[in-house]
């Protein structure tokens, strides 16, 4: 097989690090559960591009890696089936992608993630704010909040809502004709727990402006959002229900409607996380199962995500592993991971502090254990922030 490598001074030593060469296009097609040295220089090409977090390449293509090539295919305009066949090998050979070009907005010069830093961070802020979907101080780093305020902009905005900012979702963040935070009006259907959409992210952008709501507009209608609708129901003397009908979105869109005095005390969303989590203590482990009749681990995380903070989360734990933030020292309201049955993530709890986490054991169902747990700490692989 042909193929080309080049060597980086590292240290003061040699060193060789694989690469692709357009001489190897359609030698291989790479695809996941394939164990070849191209797929360490395909890694390496990923890292380069920002798609590539982890810090050490392998020749084995696993779930990791397909995840990585199908978020390049997304964010290059390629059919995203995470299969490294020639179209997105020329791809990755390209010194840039469409997305790396210069505006005269911003220079935005590579996808950007949870986990990303740099100026580029910076900037994507910045365009959000200007749109009115990132509330914040600008940083140089992309954590949560700056994953749900691109999640915002690309639901406003008819893109494909993944939190990521690739190529598509800098065309329309640069474009003059993308969808502002405040140009959206409150939709005339009613909307209530359990429902999505642009409509709901409207009106947790108004109770966020008028104080109710202490959280990100996420475009899910959770119990969250439920409650600062019903604190906003009551300073403005309507029936507190939860729910957006006529009279609460005519009152919504009216700027005499009051503002919450002083914020609304309402729980941390960790802590709402938690308070119900917890509700469902007890409840039958059941493989595949997703909903209170019975949960298996990652469906139960899935479930309190989406009702108790209106967060969607992935529905498997290896997939929800490869979101979110990695910490060293999980908080209240983080996730805590175990590698158990099959390597790498295959389950996870919500970290409760004091050692202790909530999750879904195939053993007894939903309940606490302790991370020094003698079968749990020996298992254990790390925690990552989703809130």
């Amino acid at each position: 097989m042909k193929k080309l490598i080049y060597s980086i001074a590292l240290c003061g030593s040699l060193t060789v690090v694989p690469t692709i060469s357009e001489a190897s296009l359609g030698d291989i097609t790479l695809r996941q559960g394939m164990n070849h040295s191209d797929v360490k220089a395909l890694q390496n090409v990923l890292k380069e591009k920002g798609q590539f977090n982890y810090h050490t390449t392998t020749t084995y293509f696993g779930s990791i890696t397909k995840s990585a090539v199908m978020n390049f295919q997304r964010a290059n305009g390629l059919s995203a089936d995470g299969i490294v066949g020639p179209n997105t090998y020329r791809a990755l050979l390209q010194n840039s992608s469409q997305a790396s070009k210069s505006s005269s907005s911003a220079s935005l010069s590579r996808t950007l993630r949870v986990g990303s830093t740099g100026a580029d961070v910076q900037k994507l802020q910045q365009l959000l704010k200007n749109k009115g979907h990132f509330s914040g101080n600008t940083t140089q780093y992309f954590g949560s909040m700056t994953k749900n305020a691109v999640m915002s902009f690309q639901r406003a905005n008819g893109l494909s809502v993944d939190g990521i900012a690739g190529a598509a979702t800098f065309r329309a963040l640069q474009g003059s004709s993308s969808t502002s935070a405040s140009s959206t009006a409150v939709s005339s259907k009613v909307l209530r727990q359990g429902m999505s959409g642009s409509a709901v992210t409207s009106v947790q952008k108004i109770l966020i402006n008028k104080g109710y709501l202490k959280a990100n507009a996420t475009g899910y209608f959770g119990s969250q959002t439920r409650s600062a609708v019903a604190s906003f129901q009551r300073a403005n003397g309507l029936a507190a229900d939860g729910i957006v009908g006529s009279a609460t979105q005519r009152k919504l869109s009216s700027n005499t409607s009051k503002s919450a005095v002083g914020g609304v005390s309402t729980e941390s969303a960790a802590s709402q996380l938690i308070s119900y989590g917890k509700r469902f203590m007890g409840t039958p482990y059941v493989w595949g199962g997703s909903a209170p009749g019975g949960f298996d681990c990652s469906g139960f995380l899935n479930y309190v995500f989406r009702n108790g903070a209106g967060v969607n989360i992935s529905r498997t734990v290896a997939s929800i592993y490869q979101q979110g933030t990695h910490v060293s020292n999980p908080q209240v309201g983080d996730l805590v991971f175990f590698e158990t049955y099959k390597p790498g993530a295959s389950h996870a709890g919500i970290y409760l502090g004091n050692g202790q986490f909530l999750h879904s054991s195939s053993s007894k169902g939903v309940g606490i254990d302790s991370l020094s747990n003698s079968y749990w700490s020996k298992r254990y692989l790390g925690a990552k922030r989703y809130l």
